[in-house]
């Protein structure tokens, strides 16, 4: 897939398990948003979630509109880089 360095400024959807990660990337793909699956640190998000899906920022409306249709809960988004 794409390295981490690949996106300029990065947002990450934290969506909790591996599974939630890897339907989350498959949404995004299907948008035409590249997206990659990341293991997130507990004290990263609120609830200390696992995994979540990274792609560059400048999608993120189009990324939050891809989750909303196919019911994807995200818990957060972080903004890195």
């Amino acid at each position: 897939m794409y390295s981490s360095n690949t996106f300029p400024q990065k947002c990450v959807a934290a969506v909790g398990s591996m599974t939630a990660a890897i339907k989350a990337q498959r949404v995004l793909l299907s948008a035409n948003i590249s997206a990659e699956v990341v293991a997130l640190a507990p004290e990263e998000t609120r609830r200390g979630c696992a995994y979540g899906v990274e792609f560059a920022a400048t999608f993120e409306n189009a990324a939050r509109a891809a989750f909303r249709a196919a019911r994807i809960s995200v818990s957060q988004y972080i903004l890195k880089g």
